[in-house]
């Protein structure tokens, strides 16, 4: 009977330190994951700034040709 217990002890111990790690890894993978996604929306941001200056570029050279033209 004594046995038993002990073996139950040991399997309980394995089964809550497994899970204690098992906590951990997802608790890093969930850190990387959030560090990934705002990686992705600065870059994201930074594309849209991006796009945003072109289109003011180009109208601002459209201006200009339509000034000249009028010279």
């Amino acid at each position: 009977m004594q046995i038993d217990l002990v073996n139950i002890y040991y399997l309980l111990a394995g089964v809550i330190v497994c899970a204690i790690g098992f906590l951990f890894v997802v608790a890093k993978q969930k850190k990387e994951i959030k560090a990934l996604k705002c990686q992705y929306e600065k870059k994201s941001i930074g594309m849209d700034d991006s796009s945003l200056k072109i289109k003011t570029l180009e109208n601002k050279i459209k201006t200009l040709e339509a000034a000249l033209k009028r010279q």
